[in-house]
């Protein structure tokens, strides 16, 4: 009886385990938010390119339309800059501001185009101040460094983490529980990375981003 006992401890152990893997390595969709938000990164980023005023005007309504505020952390730690390497000045700005500004300077004077960009500013003003919705922070890593932070989620809550670089070095992304179990990452090649999960207690999880490339890569942080 012993002995059965101990085999269906150990299978169940092993099933948890495997389980567990499997959750680490899952990569689900992003919530409907995040998902925006991540697709008006992509429209501005195509907008400073190519010198379009459109793209960046929808970029702006999509950011409108969405509640966000200040990532909230518990604690924030860069690692050191390696020897010699500085930061890295941020080729375009991916606040609404910034975003708005740019797309006036791209309109050319054309009225069509400026109507509609008064129109998101005006949108912008009307949800100015409200608190809620994904939390987001831009920031840089350095090359062959890493980046923590301490953020705290809700137990039974679906828990999302998007980040966004430059283009210019592979990031990866991972997350620890407080006892410095992983639970979930995404490590592909290239500095687009996004992961879920459901914390089965409310508390600290550290998120790391790693720097795979020898420079700078500036970065768009969002999290549910």
């Amino acid at each position: 009886m012993k002995k059965l006992m101990l085999v269906l401890i150990s299978l169940a152990l092993l099933f948890t385990a495997q389980a567990q893997e499997k959750k680490v390595e899952s990569k689900n969709k992003p919530s409907e938010d995040l998902e925006n938000l991540q697709l008006a990164y992509q429209l501005a980023k195509y907008g400073y390119k190519t010198y379009s005023a459109g793209a960046l005007i929808e970029a702006a309504k999509i950011m409108s339309s969405i509640k966000t505020q200040d990532l909230k952390f518990e604690s924030y730690k860069q690692d050191p800059a390696p020897k010699g390497q500085g930061t890295k000045k941020i080729k375009e700005g991916y606040d609404m501001a910034s975003i708005l500004s740019a797309a006036k300077k791209y309109a050319n004077g054309d009225a069509k185009l400026l109507s509609a960009i008064g129109d998101v500013e005006k949108a912008n003003q009307a949800t100015r101040g409200r608190v809620g919705g994904p939390g987001e922070k831009f920031s840089y890593v350095y090359g062959y460094c890493n980046d923590y932070y301490d953020v705290r989620f809700i137990a039974g809550e679906l828990a999302e983490i998007a980040v966004r670089g430059d283009g210019d070095t592979d990031l990866d992304l991972y997350v620890f529980d407080s006892n410095g179990n992983m639970v979930a990452k995404d490590d592909d090649y290239t500095d687009r990375c996004f992961v879920s999960w459901v914390p089965l207690w409310t508390g600290r999880f550290t998120v790391k981003i790693v720097n795979r490339g020898p420079i700078v890569n500036n970065y768009w942080l969002l999290t549910n």
